[in-house]
């Protein structure tokens, strides 16, 4: 009797011994893709977090510069207003700006010619304005310097220098004459 129990103690034995070995062997076989499985789990999250990261970045970007359009607008209205004239006093507000700017810098002017272009761009209308002034090399050189420091926004296109012995009004000595190719902007 003995000896059967022992021989059932062993039997019963291998057989744990046996499911033991078999799901030693389970564990081996279902390790490795888990093993794996983990791996490739902590490369994707860390690719992840880098793509938040840089999409993060991005955002900021994308505000930063939102804001920057939204300031854009607001300077670009501050811009036509103090640079730029309005089209509906246009000529009324720049003709006698123009002829104040010629007596302050001494400069004798006897017409101003100009030409609107009607297409607006930009929501701006270019002005082009053609004025031969007369005087002293210094006077003129005050006139040029007022039109470039003017608060109104002028470009000078062109400059025709040109000997006004003949023509300077009385009293001017060393007189020269130009024809300024102006052009400024006018905005609706």
């Amino acid at each position: 009797m003995m000896y059967r129990r022992q021989k059932k103690q062993y039997v019963f034995a291998s057989l744990l011994g046996a499911i033991a070995v078999i799901n030693l062997l389970f564990f081996f076989i279902l390790h490795r893709p888990a093993y794996s499985e983990y791996f490739n789990l902590r490369d994707s999250i860390a690719r992840m977090r880098s793509e938040v990261a840089a999409r993060q970045l991005s955002v900021r970007r994308l505000e930063k510069r939102s804001t920057e359009l939204d300031r854009f607008e607001q300077d670009r209205r501050e811009l036509f207003m103090t640079r730029f004239v309005p089209r509906k006093s246009g000529f009324a507000q720049l003709l006698p700006e123009l002829e104040m700017m010629g007596q302050r810098a001494g400069v004798y002017n006897i017409r101003k010619d100009y030409l609107p272009e009607m297409i607006p761009q930009y929501g701006l209308i270019s002005v082009r304005i053609k004025i031969p002034v007369q005087g002293g090399y210094n006077n003129v050189v005050n006139f040029i310097r007022k039109l470039e420091t003017s608060k109104t926004f002028f470009l000078i296109n062109a400059i025709d220098v040109r000997s006004s012995t003949e023509s300077t009004p009385a009293g001017v000595t060393g007189g020269i004459g130009l024809l300024l190719d102006l052009e400024t902007f006018f905005y609706q």
